[in-house]
């Protein structure tokens, strides 16, 4: 039978022994003498018995202190965010884009009125960042919008908070999510303006496109190509944010603050729509009927350097790229072998032919190798030893001079005065026309071409000969080809062209001058009136030889060309080239056609370039 503690004393008492015994692990001793009314309770257990008990008690009282001042002080913000991204939602108030316009003020692009779905990655979980319950959001919306997965998942693995998820949606495509917005704390719809391009494929080159920035850490949309890219600290604007606060289960909110977004600045550019749709649609029906594989034209104002018209074909439609296409899809664009993103005015290199031949005439004249009363008899070719260079009329054109060589193109003559030149003048006379060198234009991804120079690999007199023409190593630009030609147009002035006129009202820049009366006057007037033979009869510009008669008095001067070349599988094939100016006395255009494996200036790209003077002329 079990004795309680009171009994025990109790007992004490009546018998006066001490009485032994343990209370919560600790030993007691109680002595006692009723007569005198005392009792002495005294522990039997050491102290130091009592320290690892004392010690625990103490322990635990600090921790939870200095968990208590954890949470109040230290970590007091950090948990205040967390507190209060489950009661406020922030969102970025994308800003609308500049507006493009060309030199007549047609709008080329514009922004519509479209939404977007964002993503805070910190509150794919309301406990915190969670990548998993990142993705199971995605899993869930790729089942009603189409997402780039693949772009998603590297912004969230680049720690990227706020992600742009789509853009470009409708009413219609947000409306199931907005019905179900409180099962995605994360997840908020925007008014997203829309880039449109309102004519395509045509000014894709020119204008480029506007996607994802996936560099920055702030959700954004930049421009990747063109005048978007070259110009986006313009264009863009400066972005706003909205502050809302949601009740418990983030469905009803209340806005608390609002940032109004500042659109980017419009821009008015050279360019001529009416010239650039023509251009555009020469060059598409060249290259679908098989005439051409591929083809460029640019238009300069002589007076400005200013882009009247910029196209290269094949090409791409700006609206597919700007609503968020997917990765895959991309890829697929980028390793289309017919390079649709390739610029072909600016960033493709090519032998550029007889149109070369205007450098080297200028070259000729300057270093007296020859007068504009030299002769030289073309017999069809000329011979170096073993080796022949025919001319391209086998039989020759018999007595030429160098205006007459001009006209018609007769490559033995510039063999020779290419010879006499030799290549290292030959070489300084082309490079300061520009050849080897970047033009300058206000948009990126320009190449500089190559002018070979004879020090580069063991150079021969052949090389020179075919140098001479604008065959072997030499290699442009359609745009450097058109430089030279308004160089020609506008009395001696050689400018860095510009595709943007005026930002928000103000010039842009003034037109910058890159070289200027790089001959003399007589040599200067001697190579135009050669051009000017080259488009009537007797030349080989004849698709305008009737030029002047169907546009009252208007009078032209150009260069054809025709460039050899091997094709991928090794079979001989020749670009196409024709470069003209007008009005001859006082040019307001100078054009450039090029057609990759197009056959010939003559035959197949002076058409063309009577077809868009036919439009520009008609105003």
């Amino acid at each position: 039978m079990k004795i309680s503690l009171f009994e025990e004393i109790h007992k004490h008492t009546l018998t006066k022994k001490p009485l032994n015994f343990k209370f919560k692990g600790i030993d007691f001793a109680l002595e006692s003498d009723p007569k005198a009314g005392k009792f002495n309770l005294e522990s039997t257990t050491k102290v130091w018995q009592m320290v690892p008990i004392l010690a625990f008690i103490l322990s635990f009282f600090f921790l939870l202190l200095s968990k208590s001042l954890s949470l109040q002080l230290i970590s007091k913000k950090s948990y205040s965010e967390l507190a209060d991204q489950n009661r406020i939602r922030t969102s970025i108030v994308q800003p609308e884009r500049g507006v493009i316009y060309d030199r007549n003020n047609t709008i080329l692009v514009r922004n519509k009125p479209a939404f977007g779905i964002e993503m805070n990655a910190n509150l794919c979980s309301l406990q915190g960042q969670n990548q998993n319950l990142c993705i199971n959001v995605l899993n869930d919306l790729s089942e009603v919008i189409a997402i780039d997965r693949e772009r998603v998942a590297k912004e969230l693995t680049a720690g990227k908070v706020y992600i742009i998820l789509a853009t470009g949606l409708t009413k219609e495509q947000i409306l199931p999510i907005e019905a179900n917005i409180f099962l995605y704390p994360s997840i908020s719809v925007t008014a997203f303006p829309q880039r449109d391009y309102l004519f395509k494929d045509v000014f894709a080159h020119l204008l480029g496109y506007v996607g994802f920035d996936e560099e920055n850490l702030e959700p954004a949309i930049v421009g990747k190509m063109g005048v978007e890219e070259s110009y986006d600290e313009y264009l863009t604007g400066i972005s706003g944010n909205r502050i809302l606060q949601v009740d418990s289960i983030g469905k009803s909110f209340e806005l608390l603050s609002e940032k109004p977004s500042t659109p980017g600045k419009d821009m008015t550019l050279y360019v001529d729509k009416a010239l650039q749709q023509k251009a555009y649609e020469l060059l598409a029906k060249v290259v679908q009927d098989g005439k051409a594989e591929a083809g460029a034209i640019v238009a300069q104002d002589p007076k400005t350097g200013g882009i009247l018209a910029l196209v290269s074909y094949p090409s791409f439609d700006p609206d597919k790229l700007s609503l968020g296409i997917s990765s895959e899809e991309l890829t697929k664009l980028s390793t289309d072998p017919k390079f649709p993103f390739f610029n072909r005015v600016i960033s493709a290199a090519y032998p550029p032919g007889s149109v070369f031949k205007m450098v080297v005439a200028s070259g000729a004249l300057m270093e007296k190798v020859v007068d504009e009363f030299t002769i030289i008899v073309d017999k069809g070719f000329i011979q170096v030893g073993s080796f022949i260079f025919k001319n391209w009329k086998p039989e020759g054109h018999g007595e030429v001079n160098l205006k007459r060589a001009l006209q018609v193109s007769n490559d033995v003559y510039f063999y020779t005065i290419g010879g006499g030149l030799r290549i290292d003048r030959l070489a300084k006379w082309a490079k300061s026309f520009g050849y080897g060198s970047k033009t300058g234009i206000d948009i990126y991804g320009e190449v500089s071409g190559f002018m070979p120079d004879g020090t580069d690999r063991d150079w021969y007199l052949g090389d020179t000969y075919i140098t001479a023409i604008g065959q072997g190593d030499v290699l442009a630009t359609p745009l450097q080809v058109n430089n030279v030609t308004v160089y020609f147009a506008n009395g001696g002035y050689l400018y860095s062209p510009r595709v943007v006129k005026t930002i928000d009202g103000v010039l842009d820049a003034q037109p910058q001058v890159l070289a200027q009366n790089l001959t003399d006057a007589h040599t200067y007037n001697l190579v135009r009136e050669g051009m000017k033979m080259a488009v009537l009869p007797g030349g080989t510009g004849y698709p305008l030889f009737d030029f002047s008669k169907r546009h009252t008095g208007i009078e032209l001067a150009g260069k054809t060309g025709t460039a050899e070349y091997k094709n991928s599988k090794g079979e001989d094939k020749t670009h196409a080239w024709f470069t003209v100016f007008g009005p001859y006395d006082d040019a307001d255009i100078a054009l450039t056609i090029f057609l990759e494996g197009g056959g010939s200036g003559s035959d197949d790209a002076a058409p063309l370039a009577k077809e868009l003077l036919d439009v520009w002329f008609s105003k």
